[in-house]
């Protein structure tokens, strides 16, 4: 693992723009990570679940351990979620949730964890050269798509779990919106139109309006012409701890693809580099207009626009990460020791912009 992180330190802000030390800052951080959040069993925990463990936890720890080459970490994690997660079952959809002394409290299973521990395993294969992750991804992948795809009107749609079909309005998850994993799929897995439901995810979310607004938390759709109704909940419609990942999947795709419908759709989380510089700083959830909702920042937040802005604001970006990010490294990650979530996307955001995240196909 040193000889690679080595390696991408050097390699990852020389194509991203970030400044060097950073991807020696995110490596250290995972193994600050792993001391904090994960068992010697490969159990990522959450101290606000009471030490519980999800689906998307174990999905986020392998990631970032396939793209640090840490594949003893790797196949810990892999191990305990299909132990605990996926009743032994290597192609089965993990459960979401898993508390200690108490197993599954949650067998549905979510499509945004899905999809994070297919890709992972598509990267992990390539990280470690082991066939045998890409065939676990390619049995986890029929199965998202018979249970978690389904048609909406002429289109294809990702619920976010199986709990959402038949729903009416259907309720969508634009974070769980993943570009760059469905061409992954695609290009793995022909034996589903992976390709067809990127095209039409796109279109809907464009169509809904997402290019001229923050995303909402969660989007209500017609479920016989997938046009976007008012939600139920008026608190969905904010852009809060669900919304503000859609900024990083789009940051992403952009960057591997260059798809002009992801730069579309960043426009209103670019416009947020001249608020913040008119305010000094951002509200952890904002309405549409980027108006703040609530009087607190949040760190996950400014990690993904660092990330969104690298391409065409490297300046701000870099000025983003600065004031608002390196000031709060401590021992265990980033800000609050008990906010594991917040550690994940900080991370994550900051892998994207030194290019230490990257795809499957650019691993070696």
């Amino acid at each position: 693992m040193v000889a690679l992180l080595g390696a991408w330190a050097v390699l990852g802000p020389a194509e991203a723009g970030a400044p060097a030390p950073v991807a020696a800052e995110l490596a250290a951080a995972w193994g600050d990570y792993v001391s904090t959040y994960v068992r010697c069993t490969g159990r990522v925990f959450d101290p606000r679940l009471d030490g519980g463990s999800t689906s998307e936890g174990q999905a986020y720890g392998l990631l970032r351990a396939a793209w640090l080459g840490d594949h003893r970490q790797f196949r810990r994690m892999l191990r305990w979620t299909r132990r605990h997660l996926q009743g032994g079952d290597p192609a089965a959809l993990p459960a979401w949730r898993w508390q200690p002394r108490r197993g599954v409290l949650d067998p549905m299973p979510a499509a945004d964890a899905d999809q994070l521990m297919a890709y992972a395993l598509l990267v992990g294969a390539e990280a470690f050269d082991e066939p045998a992750y890409r065939a676990q991804a390619l049995d986890l992948l029929g199965q998202l798509w018979q249970r978690e795809v389904t048609p909406l009107g002429d289109r294809l749609v990702m619920v976010p779990g199986p709990w959402a079909l038949g729903a009416d309005p259907l309720r969508l998850n634009p974070s769980y919106f993943l570009p760059f994993a469905l061409r992954a799929f695609a290009a793995a897995d022909p034996a589903h139109p992976w390709a067809r439901l990127l095209d039409d995810s796109y279109a809907l979310l464009l169509e809904a309006g997402l290019g001229e607004g923050l995303a909402p938390d969660w989007l209500y759709v017609d479920p016989r012409t997938g046009s976007r109704l008012p939600a139920p909940d008026p608190a969905h419609e904010r852009h809060g701890f669900e919304a503000f990942r859609l900024a990083w999947a789009l940051a992403a795709d952009e960057a591997w693809s260059g798809d002009p419908r992801a730069t579309a759709l960043l426009a209103p989380s670019r416009r947020l580099a001249a608020r913040l510089a008119a305010d000094g700083g951002l509200s952890g959830v904002m309405a549409a207009d980027g108006s703040p909702l609530e009087p607190w920042p949040y760190i996950g937040v400014y990690a993904t626009l660092v990330a969104a802005w690298a391409g065409p604001l490297p300046t701000e970006a870099e000025a983003l990460y600065g004031a608002h990010i390196a000031p709060r490294r401590a021992r265990h990650g980033w800000a609050e020791a008990d906010d594991y979530y917040g550690q994940n996307w900080t991370w994550l955001g900051l892998a994207l912009w030194t290019g230490i995240a990257r795809p499957p196909e650019k691993i070696r």
